[in-house]
């Protein structure tokens, strides 16, 4: 496989410097609490759905351990009042990281990592998926996907899916034990027809453990991959590729980005985000060379981000969470108008 790694250095200047950027914000920029209670709420997605926003996130206790963590879908048709859609819960596993797309036949999909823990050992992963009814107001109880046993291992998660011309692709990443006690990850594109049985498409050449990561697709069809990794410079990949897929290569971003997603904003530019350098949820835009600005510090601290992103009619829809305000995490919805990111 061929692979080439472009490190960009870009200004870190849009409108402010990293350094004034602060948790005030333009007045057009609306963010709101649309969820909260006792339990840990965080890991969002957003999705449109029948004239709809639709945001899954996980309930959990805490972030890692204690009881088993399960899926809350909500829903709204203004952003303002929302709404309890459904849960998604299953005996045994802690499920996490819930993303949300619609399938080639009309049904909400949410795939989510289904972690086994005895006590504070994690035992395994077995990444799960869910759908919906045709109306989007209940979901099936959530099953493993099927996948090849020669690319399996005992720790294996989904992260997220993306359709394109009826077929669902998405980035797997495999955590593999080393002898000295550690482990590496490793990552490789997947597809599926039918969201449950998937084939491996190619074995990504990433290296600095990479896990997260977010697909999206140019015009002619190319395919972008934003990456998280967690070793070395630790900063964000972003992959490309041609049809079948299988070459690619990747631009090194300037920040650390956790639990990334991005949505294609017109005109071969796009508005990412995540937990930018481990302390807080922003946003960057940047296009499909590269050339990441960072524009935007979300209310936020390190306890936050895993966004998700709705674009349309000029405005960017983004649900994610933070703890910046209570004890627990909450999850947020913010409206930005696209005037206010140039």
């Amino acid at each position: 496989m061929k692979k080439a790694i472009v490190v960009t250095i870009s200004l870190l200047t849009f409108f402010v410097t990293f350094s004034s950027i602060s948790q005030s914000l333009p007045e057009g920029i609306k963010v709101s609490k649309i969820y909260s209670d006792e339990n840990y709420n965080a890991f969002t997605s957003l999705i449109r759905f029948k004239g709809d926003f639709y945001c899954a996130f996980r309930s959990g206790e805490r972030h890692v351990y204690g009881k088993d963590g399960v899926i809350k879908i909500i829903s709204s048709k203004d952003g303002k009042a929302w709404k309890d859609v459904d849960q998604i819960a299953l005996k045994g596993f802690d499920l996490r990281d819930p993303k949300l797309s619609v399938t080639p036949e009309g049904l909400i999909m949410a795939t989510m990592g289904g972690s086994i823990y005895e006590g504070k050992t994690l035992l395994g992963g077995i990444p799960h998926v869910a759908f919906s009814n045709p109306k989007g107001t209940k979901f099936s109880p959530p099953q493993p996907i099927k996948y090849d046993e020669n690319i399996k291992s005992k720790f294996d998660w989904l992260w997220s899916l993306t359709w394109y011309e009826g077929t669902g692709y998405g980035g797997m990443y495999s955590r593999i034990e080393n002898k000295e006690g550690g482990n590496t990850t490793l990552i490789k594109l997947v597809k599926t027809t039918n969201g449950l049985d998937y084939i491996k498409v190619a074995d990504l050449e990433v290296e600095g453990n990479p896990n997260e990561s977010t697909i999206r697709f140019l015009p002619n069809g190319d395919m972008l991959m934003l990456i998280r990794r967690e070793q070395g410079n630790k900063r964000a990949y972003l992959g490309q590729s041609c049809p079948p897929y299988t070459d690619w290569s990747f631009t090194e971003s300037p920040y650390f980005i956790g639990g990334p997603d991005f949505v294609s904003i017109g005109e071969g530019q796009y508005i990412g985000g995540g937990r930018i350098n481990r302390e807080y949820t922003g946003l960057v835009s940047f296009g499909k060379n590269g050339d990441f600005r960072e524009v935007l510090k979300l209310p936020s601290n390190s306890d936050s981000s895993y966004p998700g992103f709705v674009f349309e009619n000029d405005t960017l829809y983004m649900s994610y969470y933070s703890s910046h305000e209570t004890e627990k995490t909450s999850i947020y919805f913010a409206e930005i108008p696209l005037v206010e990111l140039k």
